[in-house]
């Protein structure tokens, strides 16, 4: 069931995907970016039925370092963030839509781009949480281009939920710089 989830889930994010690289125009001075690749999350304290102050340990591989595959000028990258909010695993929705996250992903060729994701949707559907954040390149590589992050994660375990032990949760994940 669980590996129906996740083929389901990466069907969606390369649907996802190679929509959104076809329906922004390519800036001039970079190639767009299409990556795909996994994605962890680390939660100190484990979350719990109740929002508490919640650390996020962030780790995004993409691209041959992450399982996936990148389109474009660069084969690979990694992306490490920690973050806090106010958050459970019953309400994950309700801090994600009101931290803005900044990432710098660290390219196979020595490159960096940091993007600004200041709106970023969860959503609940078919047994899994897809997570979406649209923002902008704001130094580096794709600079003052679009960037889409989709995160899709297999829904929580409720009895984990309930017995606050839901330490960390692991999905696909799906990158575009255009």
């Amino acid at each position: 069931m669980r590996l129906r989830t996740l083929a389901t889930a990466a069907s969606t994010l390369t649907l996802l995907a190679a929509t959104l690289a076809t329906a922004a125009p390519a800036r001039a001075d970079d190639d767009p970016l299409l990556c795909t690749g996994s994605v962890t999350v680390h939660y100190d304290p484990p979350l719990g039925a109740v929002p508490r102050q919640t650390s996020q340990s962030v780790t995004e591989n993409l691209g041959t370092s992450g399982g996936g595959t990148c389109t474009g000028p660069l084969t690979s990258g990694t992306a490490h963030t920690v973050f806090d909010q106010q958050v459970s695993c019953l309400f994950q929705g309700l801090g994600d839509t009101l931290v803005e996250n900044v990432v710098t992903y660290h390219w196979q060729n020595g490159q960096s781009s940091t993007i600004t994701y200041p709106v970023t949707v969860v959503e609940h559907a078919a047994g899994q949480e897809v997570v979406t954040s649209v923002g902008t390149v704001t130094a580096g590589y794709g600079l003052g281009a679009a960037s889409t992050r989709v995160a899709a994660y297999p829904s929580l375990d409720l009895l984990s939920c309930l017995g606050s032990t839901t330490t960390q949760q692991s999905g696909l994940l799906t990158l575009t710089i255009t």
